[in-house]
């Protein structure tokens, strides 16, 4: 295992030194057996390495037609480090958010949810559902649930179809409770049939797929969620404060 990781390490290297010094954004990149021949590695590495570069955003691969170096001034960059909205986070880089989608339902609470909120599997919870455009481009697909109540208050979500709320703001207001600080663990994944639907990107297009937890300020988890984000829209900044 780690002599494979390696191999992927050096040929991802290697692939951004080429993609920098002889390509332009906007380009279109050699086909994945050109790319094996050039780089000395199969033409499964490269597919692999092709895939971690598309979802860091570097490239962008269209089923049938190629892969192409990404132009980044046509993606809007979207910091992760800070507990702020989306939907700020958005318009902090002068785009324009909407919500193409949203619905608030009562469903069973899926295990890893139930594991962090500390319910019992398939115990009734909120769904909030959302699918955030940038500039009318369908970008980050939501999936939120949250207890019925918290310590006996019951709370209702359902303003949550509207761009004008954002989750963060609906649970201080709801719960006395802040979401002090929120934890996402992330992965590059290829769009299923479900995200091609949501997302309208072709089937096996490189999306970043996360799970999120958010917290109080006493550390009791407030919400658990999925999200799914096209890297052609926005890309996702992760700071650290020193």
């Amino acid at each position: 295992m780690a002599r494979r990781e390696t191999t992927l390490q050096a040929a991802q290297g290697r692939l951004r030194v080429l993609i920098e010094n002889e390509f332009r954004p906007g380009d279109k990149l050699p086909n994945e057996r050109e790319l094996a021949d050039h780089l000395e590695v199969s033409r499964a590495t490269v597919r692999e390495v092709l895939g971690q570069l598309a979802a860091e955003g570097v490239v962008t691969r269209t089923w049938g037609i190629g892969t192409f170096v990404h132009d980044a001034g046509a993606r809007v960059p979207v910091s992760i480090g800070d507990v702020v909205a989306l939907r700020d986070r958005i318009t902090a880089s002068g785009h324009q958010p909407t919500l193409q989608d949203a619905s608030v339902t009562r469903t069973g609470c899926p295990a890893d949810c139930a594991d962090v909120l500390g319910l019992p599997p398939g115990a009734p919870v909120w769904q909030v559902d959302r699918l955030f455009a940038v500039d009318e481009v369908p970008a980050a697909w939501i999936r939120d649930h949250l207890p019925l109540s918290f310590e006996g208050r019951a709370i209702d979500p359902s303003g949550l179809v509207s761009i004008d709320l954002d989750l963060f703001e609906f649970l201080a207001t709801a719960t006395g409770m802040p979401v002090r600080r929120a934890e996402i663990e992330m992965a590059a994944i290829l769009a299923d049939e479900e995200a091609v639907v949501r997302l309208g990107v072709p089937a096996g297009h490189p999306l970043v797929y996360g799970t999120q937890i958010g917290y109080s300020p006493d550390g009791t988890p407030l919400f658990h969620g999925h999200l799914t984000v096209r890297t052609d829209v926005l890309t996702l900044k992760i700071t650290r404060g020193g």
